[in-house]
């Protein structure tokens, strides 16, 4: 009614309509292809591609025509390959079923099954040759006797079937071999007899050591060669055939009897009734496994035996093995799934029996049945045949071609499995170019979800040992899928999809992308808002330095680009040589990692990099940028600049938009000749400015001013208001040259008028209090001497060796008893006027203990905050000038006027009055707010 033409026209165009769509979505994600000129597999040279590959197989006779039992899905009418199967956890109704022996009164066979609707088409059962098998007889079922495993026979027969058992008889199942039984179907389908006669094991026990075990079931496994590879495996050797008659549509055709008009898999409720009205139902019960359903469709896969043309690839594994010991893999288990893949190949079947896709380029003859493989449209040409402009069907059908024996050959009606398009997609690409193909080929990279190992992966390789003997790409990496928020798999019927278009509208690209590259490689992940909110704000603290850079420079006009770099190196200091040297251990390390394609470890050194720079570096040196000398602040500048545009060269390959946008205010800013960040090299580490010592005793100094910080909370002093001593009490070597070396910066960072650093601090107690859950498990009945023990032992002394060793050694009643840290817990009182907080390997001791002369600079740094925020509210640019009335106490007033200078420059006034009455005059801008018990209030005009 539609037309095939008409058909194939609409398929072209909803391809070309989301293709269209696909690069514009690769665009707005940041991905920087070439589409100028895009590979489709709809494309006449790509098809042409995939005739080659056909011919040269034939060529190389790795193309043949036979019969194989594959997944088929009656619904799409086509055969489904293995690697095309999704699987999707299901409920079925699993059965048991007697089949009774031949010429012995009332014993049976017993099998299990999950598919009643293959029951028709057994043609064996199953034994394992080593397994023990039974003969029971069954209570209540009338004396019948039942032969099944040993180790299965407790639970199916008691728990499943309900019944008691009396053992008759043990046997090993290669005693088994040949028994014949009886088809509780026999008397319906007469196809049996036809096939007993030529195949006498028909109907009979075979051995099978691969495909039988005890894990469930029965032990005696039903065998229908027609309805699965592994059941005809095991039959061949048996000399019995593949039976199945099933349709193309899953329907039983006459010859089936009682059977006829039936469909596979949706009628086994119907199969199983027929199993009862022939008394060979025993029971049945749901069973949840893991069931192949057809990728297009979604319905349930059934298995038929059906022609097709195949790829003779299961001898290809070893080569193939062979070849991709040269590969590198992330992860590792990506490469053994796809090592027990490829070690497991089967031939392929290429043919599908569709209607849109790239024809066959099979012709055969209607008269010899001789058969000829075309490469190209030329070779068409060549014989005579007159090629379409389209070559998809129907056109590519109406072209013949004469045979050798006169007769007319026709084009076989299929079409190529779309996994082959897939698999030739590595040379088909470069449009098969002597000259990209040398210099291309084979790929440096491939990326895919894990499930490509048995599919693009897997068809890419056979594809390109076929054709051209080699491998098709040189680095794999893996990624895992996306679950929702709970851990499941996202589904438009339970409703859970989260749209990437819902995340880039709410957060941006570059957000997702900074979330998504940083996760493990090959592991599935739950989608998280929370986290993607975190990049955001991380992000807009990166957007906030290049804004500070750029404020910085319209400040004091000192522009870093054109700062000599030998000149800057000399005038760091050790905030300056931190930030630089993690610059370029960042760089060294990114690049091996990258080079390494362990890209999901690469986001975190970078990351890493970004925040130290705002969190820790500009921290340290903000007083320098603002109060410094000329000297100082061109080296402020200068290492955020550097830091910055470094850190971008790397960054925008991950977060391209705000690092294309940040370089281009930098361009304008600066005048930076590149065009685009992108068009920078990848930066090279210099390895001189590198200084691993540094950066560990930075990463100490910051443990220690977060100690600092935490006694300040504890003590609830605000870090603006200085403290008299900050002590450091440490035995640990590194920790105390950290403090030693970063001592301006600790004081600067902690607002600390003083440093010590001592390995005790007097007026320090400690007490030791056992962990009798660590302690118990330990000494056992010993426990209560050692814990009585340890009271008389000194605190002191046991926490200097948990400082330096990993226990402390002492004598219990003349016996050596180690307690480690975790076996008790250590508690320390500060001496008056301090509070605590431990980081590791030390604790800091802040003394908050006040006077005039502390309270004072406190009240000065939150003045200067507070007018700070309120020229924000005002709306002024850091440049802008002001002139500035405070009115406070006359207390407050005499102790302010001691920083009066300070409060101008810091808040950028060029007049300031501290006064303890209001202004006479109004002013543009006013203020009131309260620090501690003091009230506060301020009037400023913009100059």
């Amino acid at each position: 009614k539609f037309g095939v033409d008409t058909f194939i026209k609409e398929c072209e165009s909803f391809c070309l309509e989301m293709a269209d769509l696909m690069t514009k979505d690769l665009a707005r994600m940041g991905v920087t292809f070439d589409i100028s000129h895009p590979y489709m597999a709809l494309k006449t040279e790509f098809m042409e591609g995939e005739w080659d590959l056909i011919k040269k197989a034939y060529e190389k006779e790795r193309l043949y025509h036979g019969e194989k039992v594959l997944t088929w899905c009656q619904h799409c009418e086509t055969a489904v390959a293995k690697h095309e199967c999704e699987y999707q956890n299901i409920t079925d109704k699993s059965i048991f079923v007697k089949f009774p022996l031949k010429g012995k009164k009332d014993e049976y066979l017993l099998i299990w099954t999950t598919t009643p609707w293959t029951i028709p088409f057994n043609l064996a059962v199953m034994a394992g040759p080593d397994i023990d098998y039974l003969k029971i007889e069954v209570d209540g079922e009338k004396g019948e006797k039942w032969i099944l495993a040993k180790a299965l026979a407790g639970v199916v027969i008691e728990s499943v079937a309900g019944k008691r058992m009396k053992v008759l008889e043990e046997m090993k199942g290669k005693n088994l071999e040949g028994l014949e039984y009886v088809h509780p179907f026999a008397e319906h389908i007469s196809k049996y007899a036809e096939l007993k006669k030529k195949h006498p094991h028909v109907h009979t026990v075979i051995l099978n050591e691969q495909y039988v075990d005890t894990t469930s079931g029965t032990g005696l496994v039903h065998a229908a060669p027609g309805c699965g590879p592994e059941d005809q495996e095991a039959c061949k050797p048996y000399d019995i055939p593949p039976f199945n008659s099933v349709g193309e549509d899953g329907f039983f055709p006459k010859e089936m009897g009682k059977f006829t008009g039936w469909r596979a898999k949706i009628d086994d409720p119907k199969f199983i009734a027929a199993l009862e009205e022939e008394n060979a139902f025993v029971a049945k019960r749901s069973v949840k496994h893991e069931y192949p359903h057809c990728w297009r469709c979604k319905h349930p896969v059934i298995f038929r035996i059906t022609y097709q043309w195949f790829f003779k690839v299961e001898d290809m594994r070893d080569n193939i093995l062979k070849g991709n010991k040269e590969v590198h893999w992330v992860p590792d288990t990506a490469l053994h799934a796809y090592e027990s893949w490829i070690s497991n190949l089967r031939d392929n079947s290429i043919t599908r029996q569709r209607y849109w896709g790239t024809p066959v380029p099979i012709w055969q003859c209607e008269k010899c049945d001789a058969v000829k493989v075309i490469g190209s449209r030329q070779e068409i040409e060549e014989l005579g045949g007159k090629v379409p402009e389209n070559i998809h069907k129907p056109w590519i059908d109406e072209v013949t071609l004469k045979c050798t024996c006169k007769g007319k050959m026709k084009r076989v009606p299929d079409i190529i499995d779309v996994w082959v398009d897939a698999g030739t997609a590595s040379w088909n690409c470069l449009g098969n170019d002597p000259e990209k193909m040398d210099h291309f080929y084979p790929a440096d990279m491939i990326l895919e979800a894990r499930e490509q190992t048995r599919l693009w992966f897997s068809m890419l390789s056979i594809c390109s040992y076929l054709y051209l003997g080699q491998n098709a790409f040189k680095n794999v990496y893996v990624y895992g899928m996306l679950l929702d928020i709970e851990g499941r798999k996202m589904s438009k019927s339970i409703g859970n999809i989260i749209s990437p278009y819902e995340l880039i509208d709410k957060h941006g690209v570059d957000v997702l992308r900074f979330y998504m590259c940083q996760n493990t490689a090959g592991q599935d992940i739950n989608f998280s808002w929370d986290e993607c909110k975190v990049k955001s704000r991380e992000l807009q603290i990166l957007w906030n330095v290049h804004k500070l850079l750029i404020s910085l420079y319209h400040e004091n006009n000192i522009n870093p680009s054109l700062l000599d770099d030998t000149k800057m190196a000399a005038l760091m200091g050790s905030e300056e040589k931190y930030i630089i040297s993690k610059l370029n251990s960042t760089i060294k390390k990114v690049t091996a990692l990258m080079e390494g394609y362990q890209i999901d470890q690469a986001i975190a050194p970078l990351e890493e990099l970004f925040l130290e720079l705002s969190r820790t570096y500009i921290q340290m040196v903000r007083d320098k940028s603002s109060l410094g000398s000329e000297e100082e602040k061109q080296v402020v500048i200068y290492t955020i600049y550097k830091t910055l545009l470094e850190f971008c060269k790397m960054f925008h390959v991950f977060v391209p938009f705000i690092s294309e946008a940040m370089y281009l205010n930098l361009q304008e800013e600066f005048g930076l000749k590149k065009e685009s960040i992108s068009h920078y090299l990848w930066p090279v580490a210099n390895e001189k400015r590198i200084d691993a010592v540094l950066e560990q005793e930075m990463v100490l100094v910051q443990q220690i001013i977060a100690g600092a910080l935490h006694a300040r909370e504890k003590a609830n002093l605000g870090v603006r208001w200085p403290v008299k001593e900050l002590a450091i009490v440490s035995t640990d070597g590194d920790v105390i040259d950290a403090a030693e070396n970063g001592r301006e910066i600790l004081m600067n960072q902690t607002n600390a008028k003083s440093i010590s650093i001592v390995q005790s601090l007097p007026g320090v107690h400690a007490t030791i209090k056992p962990n009798y859950s660590k302690i118990g498990p330990a000494f056992g009945p010993f426990s209560p001497q050692v814990i009585s023990a340890l009271a008389a032992e000194s605190a002191a002394a046991i926490v200097s060796h948990f400082e330096k060793e990993e226990g402390y050694i002492f004598q219990v009643e003349g016996r050596e008893v180690k307690i480690t840290p975790e076996m008790v817990a250590v508690e320390t009182t500060a001496p008056k006027n301090y509070t605590e907080s431990a980081f590791k390997n030390g604790v800091v001791y802040l003394n908050t203990e006040r006077n005039k002369e502390l309270d004072t600079e406190g009240y000065v740094r939150e003045l200067m905050r507070q007018v700070q925020e309120l020229r924000k509210n005002a709306g002024l640019e850091k440049q802008d000038r002001i002139v500035l009335y405070v009115k406070t106490t006359k207390e407050l007033k005499e102790n302010l006027q001691k920083f009066h200078a300070d409060i101008q420059e810091k808040v950028g006034a060029d007049t300031l009055k501290i006064e303890t009455i209001d202004p006479a005059r109004k002013h543009q801008h006013t203020g009131e707010f309260a620090i501690k018990k003091e009230t506060f209030k301020v009037w400023f005009d913009k100059i």
